[in-house]
């Protein structure tokens, strides 16, 4: 069964991209932005594929090549801006409608970014041709680009350092509107066994210094899956071991 969506997390590898500050690189926060929207979507019951699960190089061709022959309907490019601006940017192909740009703008805004534009952009010699590889040699993939805020904006930057998941997810409710899918909010995490309880507003009484050590693993984008962040003492299981193992070797592999 061919997915219903493709993601695909900007750069990676050799190609760190611009939308890098002292928080986080570009490439890194594209894919962890990507891998929670993997997830979410699969929760969804959405078909969905992804054109880099690690911090691999692919090129423009590659990359576009994945899309175009996944059999997948839409595409989300996940991207971090730069350039003094303030805000999401999300790009649509000429071809295309802007009404899921709109949708996925309103919701950034109400997980707390503020819009800064809906456009497209043709190539200055021929104005019949997108501006843009991801739009221009997806074929007839449905492809935005989602631009969540301006690296070297310190408003932009903290929000994406700290509430990228909410991001994430205010674009897979976008998603789930347009297409008309039924969506539910991601279960609450559980209180971690033995270090605390639940409290009402929705944290928790883990300790500073394990609750540090968890957001690196998040930051690095060693984990993602948002029901660990307030489990400090509970085991993962092997198999999320060897992921983690998996990503810090790529790393190590592959040092920016």
């Amino acid at each position: 069964m061919p997915p219903l969506l493709i993601l695909d997390p900007g750069h990676g590898g050799i190609d760190p991209g611009g939308g890098s500050n002292s928080f986080f690189t570009e490439k890194d926060k594209n894919l962890q932005i990507s891998l929670y929207q993997f997830n979410r979507f699969q929760s969804l019951n959405i078909p969905v594929a992804i054109t880099r699960t690690a911090d691999t190089t692919l090129s423009s061709e590659e990359r576009a090549s994945r899309v175009r022959n996944s059999g997948a309907r839409y595409c989300i490019s996940n991207h971090i801006n730069v350039g003094g601006g303030r805000g999401s940017e999300v790009i649509y192909s000429i071809f295309g409608s802007a009404a899921f740009p709109r949708l996925i703008q309103d919701d950034l805004e109400a997980a707390g970014m503020p819009n800064r534009r809906i456009f497209t952009r043709t190539l200055p010699d021929n104005p019949r041709k997108d501006y843009y590889f991801m739009h221009r040699e997806t074929g007839s993939v449905e492809t935005v680009i989602v631009e969540y805020g301006f690296a070297d904006n310190p408003l932009d930057a903290d929000i994406l350092h700290r509430n990228w998941h909410q991001l994430a997810e205010a674009v897979v409710m976008a998603f789930c509107a347009y297409t008309g899918h039924p969506y539910k909010q991601p279960a609450p995490p559980n209180p971690s066994n033995g270090s605390g309880t639940g409290m009402p507003d929705g944290g928790t009484n883990i300790p500073a210094w394990k609750q540090e050590a968890i957001d690196w693993l998040f930051q690095e984008g060693l984990l993602t899956n948002e029901d660990w962040r307030h489990q400090p003492d509970t085991p993962l299981p092997l198999w999320a071991e060897a992921v983690i193992l998996k990503r810090l070797y790529e790393k190590l592999r592959n040092p920016q």
